[in-house]
């Protein structure tokens, strides 16, 4: 249940990205593209932290261990790093074009792919724009089980 409470709240933290991104995606300028992406990153951080201490607080109380949460964190990056997985193969395979689709499904970043390849074609983008793109996919485990071990080693409510 813990898996499916952080996917869920994964999946809204995208949407609530998707439309900030739509919002403002009239907008060329560099300076409007990195605040975006630092403000869809902040709400990625912030529900799906938000989310991790609630779940310490609730572990706690009920003097339950840890391995949920920390499969629950892994499980919310998978989606961005098999993203990321097939973005490489389409970018090094040149037989389909991926990269638009990875910028909508991993929409908290959108803003920041953008920065790194405005380009919508896998083809253009090179091994080290990959690497950049990479990162991405640990954030959102690292959204969920940083703040939920802080909050379990300090074991306050």
């Amino acid at each position: 249940m813990k898996v499916v409470n952080v996917l869920l709240r994964l999946l809204a933290a995208d949407i609530l990205s998707m439309f900030i991104n739509m919002t403002l995606a009239g907008s060329s300028s560099t300076a409007v593209r990195a605040v975006c992406a630092v403000c869809t990153a902040g709400i990625l951080v912030t529900v799906l932290g938000d989310h991790a201490v609630k779940a310490a607080h609730t572990d706690l109380k009920g003097k339950q261990g840890s391995a949920g949460m920390i499969l629950a964190g892994a499980f919310a990056s998978l989606p961005a790093l098999i993203s990321w997985i097939i973005l490489y193969v389409s970018a090094n395979s040149g037989g389909f074009d991926y990269y638009r689709w990875h910028k909508l499904i991993n929409a908290t970043f959108l803003q920041y792919y953008n920065l790194i390849e405005p380009d919508a074609l896998s083809s253009s983008l090179s091994l080290n724009e990959l690497l950049m793109m990479l990162p991405t996919a640990a954030v959102p485990a690292a959204a969920v089980i940083i703040p939920y071990l802080r909050t379990k080693r300090r074991g306050t409510l």
